[in-house]
């Protein structure tokens, strides 16, 4: 995460957080930018920056998703944006933000609503902004990402919490991500109850 990275090119593709060439952030820096600003400029530099380079980070991406068997997803860029032979489901978006939630540094990112950011080479910080306007705003919601491509329409990937009970819900192809998030949130807590299972087994 301390691990100093200088930014070699612009990347105006896409939401970016406008990182020049000559700037250096660390690790973890790059990853707000990218989780909580969606910062297309700072996945590509974290890929860029990965042994091997870009084609090595995609490449290990894809070995990543074959062994959390995400049999819906093949990736073919870092950042998200409409590419041949670049998709997922919503059920392997699940799956994948499961696994990702286990690492405290990745969940602490995702469920932060505002950040600043500093780097070696700019006159001025970057102001970090999460887009997703669930957080702070519906009670429980701890994140996680939203998208947006023409192709695939608006998508959020949320987790919440409400009575120690956390629920993963995917959305994608939306027209108002926000709106049909909160009525799916609404819907489960309202619908579904938890039972302890726990038998006293011998009584």
């Amino acid at each position: 995460l301390n691990q100093v990275i200088t930014v070699s090119r612009s990347y105006p593709i896409g939401q970016n957080i406008d990182l020049q060439p000559g700037e250096q952030l660390t690790v973890e820096q790059l990853l707000y930018a990218m989780l909580v600003n969606s910062g297309n400029d700072a996945a590509e530099i974290l890929a860029e920056n990965f042994p091997g380079g870009r084609s090595a980070f995609i490449s290990a991406m894809n070995t990543t998703a074959e062994k959390l068997h995400l049999v819906r997803t093949h990736f073919a860029n870092p950042t998200g944006i409409d590419e041949a032979n670049h998709y997922s489901s919503a059920a392997d978006l699940i799956r994948l933000a499961d696994v990702a939630l286990k690492n405290p540094e990745f969940s602490r990112i995702v469920a932060t609503e505002n950040a600043v950011v500093s780097s070696t080479g700019s006159p001025t910080p970057h102001i970090l902004n999460n887009v997703n306007q669930l957080l702070g705003k519906i009670a429980g919601v701890k994140g996680v990402k939203t998208g947006y491509t023409e192709g695939a329409g608006q998508a959020l990937v949320t987790l919440v919490e409400r009575d120690g009970h956390e629920v993963l819900l995917s959305v994608l192809g939306s027209t108002d991500r926000f709106a049909d998030t909160e009525k799916l949130i609404t819907w489960v807590y309202s619908k579904f109850h938890w039972e302890n299972l726990t038998a006293d087994i011998g009584e």
